[in-house]
C-alpha cells in the first residue's frame, strides 16, 4: 500500500512538472513581448535597448571587446556593416580604430525600419556624418548576405 501511495506521489509531482513546462504565458507577459514597432521607439531608444549594453551608452564600447561605433573607421567606412551585423550577427576578427576585436555580436531582432533608426541614429546623431540609410540599403543587404 505504502509502495503504490509514493508511486502516486511520484505520478502527480511528474504531471505537476509536465504542465508548468506547457507554454501558458499570462497577459502581463504578453505586453513585454510587444513589438518594439508597436512602440514607435527612436534609434536612440532602439540603440539604448539593443546594443547600449556591449557598446556602452556612451557608444564607445569597450577596448579589445566591444568595438566603438562613434567615430569608428569601420563604421564610418560602409553603415551597410552595421546593418548586416544587427540583421545576421557578427563573429568574424575585425580591425576598428587600429585594434583587433574578435567578439561575437549576435544578430539583433528588428524590423527593418528599427534598423534604418538605429544606424541612421549612429551615422548621423552619435557620429554626425551626411551619410545616410534607407530600407533599400536594408533589402540590399539581405538580398546580398
Amino acid at each position: 500500500m505504502r509502495t503504490l501511495l509514493s508511486i502516486n506521489k511520484f505520478l502527480a509531482i511528474v504531471a505537476l512538472a509536465l504542465l508548468s513546462c506547457q507554454n501558458t504565458e499570462d497577459l502581463s507577459l504578453k505586453q513585454l513581448h510587444r513589438s518594439n514597432a508597436a512602440l514607435n521607439l527612436s534609434g536612440k531608444d532602439l540603440y539604448m535597448k539593443h546594443c547600449a549594453a556591449c557598446h556602452q551608452n556612451n557608444t564607445k564600447g569597450v577596448k579589445g571587446v566591444f568595438p566603438p561605433l562613434k567615430d569608428s573607421d569601420y563604421f564610418l567606412e560602409d553603415p551597410k556593416r552595421a546593418i548586416h551585423n544587427i540583421l545576421y550577427g557578427q563573429s568574424e576578427q575585425i580591425k576598428v580604430n587600429g585594434v583587433v576585436y574578435q567578439g561575437i555580436m549576435p544578430a539583433v531582432k528588428m524590423s527593418d525600419s528599427e534598423v534604418v533608426k538605429v544606424v541612421n541614429y549612429l551615422v548621423k546623431d552619435v557620429n554626425k556624418s551626411n551619410q545616410i540609410i534607407n530600407l533599400n540599403d536594408v533589402k540590399w543587404v539581405k538580398q546580398n548576405p
